[in-house]
């Protein structure tokens, strides 16, 4: 007889709240478009896109409790200046951060660079190393430009697209000891480490792997920090890939990765599901109160609603496996209908799916700009917008690694819209041989670090 209590169960952890218009363009419109966009889909007028896949951060879908905040707060607080204790607001995301994290000390900050700039200016000092696993080139730079150098101690896995490694991220400890012993532990400001590395494909880092960092850091007395803007979705990973965790939830994941850590900074665009904040977590109270004083001066401290928000939605995010699970499985689903027909990167992330460039176009030259002249031939044909993505670490630049990233944003598309990309995307593959190269175009007028402009070559 057929069991009558069984659970079906489900698969979307929401329904949908509010919908925004898309509106439908042709080939000619788009054509029109990128041409006035000199081929760059980074400077398409928004209200053209069908699907944005240029970034998930930032333009995550807010849940109803977040927007309910944001639209109508009970009360209207001044700007918390140098008074912590008599902000809410700031009380409330310090109170849910301690329970979230295990860190005794946040600072809220106006965006995740915003941190990365008062923590490293605090603990990088002039010609001392930062050992780290293939870092954000935002970290990367506020460590340079503070005098500090970086060393990449990443496993060689992290280097392997075909590779089906589930923890590319993870540090190599020979590398980690070699660099320690070659320049001197009095010389090693930090070991940082990115969690979800971006750079090799949005991949893990294991907790075997960071407690065995901390082991080794706690030996040499130097001081662990995490990137932790995609926390959650590294601990889910660890959930489905590392052996004894499987029955553990995320967030008991996400605490105890914390607790092999000294600080934390982290972009609430990511994980978080908000258009603007950053947090510094710590464990001492004199760093803390130096942060502070330094997002003061700078002007980066973070809005009373903001902060409520990022409260909000760590609890919700905490309370169940649910929403990383959905996040994750739609990244799955993607990559599954895509694996094994173009060049993707292995094995599936939790946030995008990479693009090998130097497969995917084999012919093109890094001159030729195969990943926009490939992002402009998708928009050209499906309205689908991807852009290149952050600059690619040194050690990629020097094997000729080329990504492109298509990141899917949180809770705001649907099956639909994932078929449709698979679609535009095997459509391009086999149509890779119309593609055109693009050479870009010297324009004095321009910062080196404003979108490029290209023509057709």
């Amino acid at each position: 007889m057929e069991d009558q209590d069984h659970d079906l169960g489900f698969s979307v952890p929401y329904e949908i709240a509010v919908v925004r218009p898309l509106r439908l363009t042709t080939i000619a419109e788009r054509r029109a478009l990128l041409e006035t966009a000199h081929w760059n889909t980074e400077l398409l007028p928004q209200e053209s896109i069908y699907v944005d896949l240029c970034t998930d951060s930032g333009v995550s879908s807010l849940s109803t409790t977040q927007l309910s905040l944001q639209l109508g707060a009970d009360v209207v607080e001044p700007g918390m200046g140098l008074a912590a204790e008599g902000s809410r607001a700031y009380q409330s995301l310090a109170r849910q951060c301690r329970d979230s994290f295990g860190f005794d000390y946040v600072v809220a900050t106006t965006q995740g660079r915003a941190a990365e700039r008062v923590w490293i200016k605090l603990h990088v000092k002039p010609n001392t190393f930062v050992l780290g696993n293939m870092l954000f080139p935002s970290t990367r730079t506020h460590i340079e430009m503070g005098g500090g150098k970086v060393i990449d101690v990443i496993g060689d896995a992290a280097h392997d697209l075909k590779s089906s490694e589930p923890f590319k991220g993870n540090v190599d400890p020979s590398k980690l000891e070699a660099a320690v012993n070659e320049h001197g532990k009095e010389n090693i400001a930090c070991i940082y480490i990115e969690l979800s590395v971006n750079a090799c494909g949005g991949h893990p880092v294991s907790l075997e792997n960071l407690r065995a960092v901390r082991d080794f850091a706690s030996a040499q007395r130097l001081p662990v920090f995490l990137d932790g803007c995609r926390i959650f979705e590294n601990s889910y990973l660890i959930q489905q890939r590392e052996s004894g965790y499987k029955n553990r939830s995320v967030a008991a994941i996400a605490r105890e990765l914390c607790s092999l850590a000294d600080g934390m900074t982290m972009s609430a665009l990511k994980d978080l599901l908000v258009a603007h904040g950053g947090l510094i977590l710590t464990r001492d109270g004199a760093a803390y109160q130096k942060a502070n004083m330094q997002c003061f001066l700078d002007g980066t401290q973070l809005s009373s609603d903001t902060m409520r928000m990022i409260a909000a939605a760590l609890q919700e995010i905490c309370a169940s496996d649910s929403h990383v699970a959905a996040r994750a499985g739609q990244i799955n689903y993607l990559w599954g209908k895509l694996e094994g027909k173009v060049p993707v990167l292995r094995p599936a992330a939790g946030h995008a799916v990479f693009l090998d460039m130097s497969s995917f176009l084999p012919d093109f030259e890094s001159d030729d700009h195969p990943s926009e002249a490939l992002a402009a031939f998708l928009y050209e044909r499906s309205g689908i917008r991807v852009t290149k993505g952050p600059p690619p670490a040194p050690s990629q630049r020097s094997r000729g690694i080329d990504l492109l990233r298509l990141a899917l944003p949180a809770r705001k598309y649907v099956q639909g819209h994932l078929d449709d990309i698979a679609r535009a995307i095997l459509y391009t593959h086999e149509r890779r041989s119309e593609i055109r190269r693009l050479e870009q175009l010297a324009v004095p007028a321009r910062a080196k670090y404003d979108p490029a402009y290209f023509r057709l070559r």
